[in-house]
């Protein structure tokens, strides 16, 4: 039913029976939001019918965002946008499921932070000392030793106790943030590396515009610690366990996991054991698609948005 011929197939390719076993095979959509539900710059066009209509036919709907930039209330307005009142509402945001893992774990200790001050607040609102920076330029003058700089880096400090570093989407990411984080991983074999969004590109929209993402400021640190981050966001194991765990999910097949990206969105969607459903709204097209060659980063079906979700139910009323 999934694949034919050794393709992966568009739902609107599907026979009707197809197609009919298709929408009965899932209850619960779990989605990521950009890039399939909105674009940064602007909506989707007929997600909101989209939505409404996979409501009225019973789904229940979660969403599951590795971008920490915006505030639960910014989603809860967006979405209401879309017709969904935020007590309908399910969101896993990636700061919040920072603050569940460091509650789990009994973190007393400070936390060094490279992200978004959204990301941040809503660690200092829980209680946790959070530290950042620096946010000073260092002088290119050559007649100053820039690197001198660094060095206070690497000096024990007791007050306060840097516990974990924290690595997310920051657009104002450095070498000296870098650096910083750096040498509290090496001067505490204790202190943990802890990642949001390992993203590598964040697509601004459907035309092929994206700006770099945290993956690859998170892989030059763990190259030059040989840590390897445990992973909050998506794809990472821990969130799987506790996406599992918070929607008490004992059918994984029967939830269809819907996302834009193949190593984050298909990756997890595997990893949780859901089906998977590629959307061709944001930061993937066919050809990378057709091109990808992980097992477990495939999706099961694809589509071009989740409009496709309209004709797909027209067809099975014919």
């Amino acid at each position: 039913m999934k694949y034919q011929n050794g393709q992966i197939r568009h739902i609107l390719d599907l026979s009707k029976d197809e197609k009919r076993k298709f929408a009965q095979s899932f209850d619960t959509i779990m989605s990521d939001c950009d890039g399939v539900v909105w674009h940064f710059t602007g909506p989707i066009p007929n997600v909101d019918k989209a939505l409404q209509l996979l409501k009225q036919k019973g789904k229940k709907l979660a969403f599951i965002s590795n971008n920490g930039m915006r505030t639960m209330e910014e989603y809860k307005q967006k979405f209401l946008k879309l017709g969904i009142p935020s007590h309908e509402l399910e969101i896993v945001h990636p700061a919040l499921t920072t603050v569940r893992y460091l509650k789990a774990i009994n973190m007393q200790d400070a936390v060094y932070c490279i992200a978004t001050e959204v990301f941040k607040d809503y660690l200092r609102n829980e209680g946790y000392v959070v530290l950042d920076g620096p946010k000073e330029q260092f002088s290119d003058d050559r007649a100053a030793d820039s690197v001198r700089v660094f060095t206070e880096y690497f000096e024990e400090t007791e007050s306060p106790k840097v516990g974990a570093v924290m690595m997310d989407l920051d657009c104002n990411v450095s070498l000296a943030h870098l650096m910083r984080a750096k040498c509290y991983l090496q001067r505490n074999p204790n202190c943990l590396l802890l990642a949001g969004a390992t993203d590598y590109i964040v697509p601004l929209g459907g035309d092929g515009r994206d700006v770099m993402g945290p993956g690859y400021f998170l892989e030059i640190l763990e190259r030059a610690t040989g840590r390897e981050a445990l992973v909050l966001g998506k794809p990472g194991q821990a969130l799987s366990q506790f996406i599992l765990e918070q929607f008490n999910v004992t059918q994984p097949k029967r939830t269809l996991f819907i996302g834009d990206m193949l190593m984050q969105d298909m990756g997890f969607g595997s990893r949780c054991g859901f089906q998977k459903l590629l959307l061709l709204s944001g930061g993937t097209s066919l050809e990378m698609l057709m091109a990808h060659n992980k097992p477990e980063e495939l999706p099961d079906f694809y589509a071009d948005s989740f409009a496709d979700f309209i004709q797909l139910y027209k067809d099975i009323a014919e």
